[in-house]
């Protein structure tokens, strides 16, 4: 489990590299008429991750093995391309160029209804798929009203790059770790809006509940799930799915209409809702497995006394 954690938390603590002048100039390169060459420049820069990162590499084999039953070396060059398309579509969508984009709806209704009748939620997501693009998309098309719960701890120069690139974003983006940042976040739930939460990587030193991903058993935060407990609001899941050039698969399940969690056996509770979750990112990720995109050692180590 030390290990595991360690390799988690290195994502956390990493020092972000570069200059907000060349972050600039590379998400300029990802939009417009000069996104055929960003995406021509996929082709190195994935290949030397591919043949430098190793440890994603292994990483990678675990997950397609226990996801889908083989591994081939192709697999996770595969995965790293549907990776960096996504963040050149990423940059796109938050310049402005989401109706380039096509999405196949499935199940947004439900977020539609719950906005029309006033009822905030939380949109519990995951590093499968595009989140935030997927987000930006459905927010565009459908016209929710969607507060991103995003930590930058290890990237405020992209954070003031994206902020200069989509001023209106900046404005809903609500950081956990800002003081009043659970006050914001109940406002929006009282406004009728919906946060969105990544729940399936954990911080360091953050609440973590045991669940059967895949099966083997994998951390998962607590944090959204009391989350939801504290602003007595509704659950669903969101993932967004690249499934070709500027094409997109959306898809919604209910979670919880709410979660309670009684003093005393709140973890047990919570745990019942994160194993859901698991299942539903489970299933998920067999069908979709090139969007994984959780590059580390996913499982707990001490599941196996660390062996691999």
């Amino acid at each position: 489990m030390d290990e595991t954690l360690n390799t988690m938390s290195e994502w956390v603590a990493r020092k972000e590299r570069g200059s907000p002048r060349v972050i600039r100039f590379m998400f300029r390169l990802c939009s417009g008429r000069q996104r055929w060459l960003a995406q021509l420049l996929l082709y190195p820069i994935v290949a030397y991750f591919f043949l430098t990162a190793g440890r994603n590499r292994r990483a990678s084999r675990h997950f397609f093995e226990r996801a889908t039953g083989r591994y081939a070396p192709g697999d996770h060059f595969r995965q790293l391309m549907c990776f960096a398309r996504s963040l050149v579509d990423r940059v796109a969508i938050l310049n402005g160029e989401a109706a380039h984009f096509r999405v196949n709806s499935h199940g947004r209704e439900q977020l539609i209804e719950a906005q029309r009748r006033g009822q905030g939620l939380i949109l519990l997501g995951a590093h499968l798929g595009n989140f935030e693009a997927a987000q930006a998309l459905v927010r565009e098309q459908a016209g929710l009203h969607v507060h991103p719960v995003a930590y930058f701890g290890g990237s405020r120069k992209i954070r003031q790059v994206l902020d200069e690139l989509n001023p209106d974003l900046a404005t809903r983006i609500i950081d956990p770790t800002e003081p009043d940042a659970v006050f914001r976040m109940r406002d929006v739930i009282e406004d009728g809006g919906i946060l969105a939460i990544l729940g399936d990587r954990t911080g360091i030193g953050e609440k973590t509940l045991a669940v059967d991903f895949l099966g083997r058993r994998a951390l998962l935060p607590a944090g959204p799930y009391y989350l939801a407990a504290i602003l007595h609001c509704p659950v669903y899941c969101f993932f967004g799915l690249r499934v070709g050039d500027g094409e997109y698969d959306s898809r919604v399940f209910k979670l919880a209409d709410r979660i309670e969690l009684s003093r005393g056996r709140r973890a047990q509770q919570a745990q019942v809702h994160a194993q859901h979750f698991a299942d539903l990112l489970g299933d998920m990720a067999r069908r979709y497995p090139y969007n994984w995109f959780n590059f580390y050692e996913f499982w707990d180590t001490a599941d196996d006394g660390g062996r691999r």
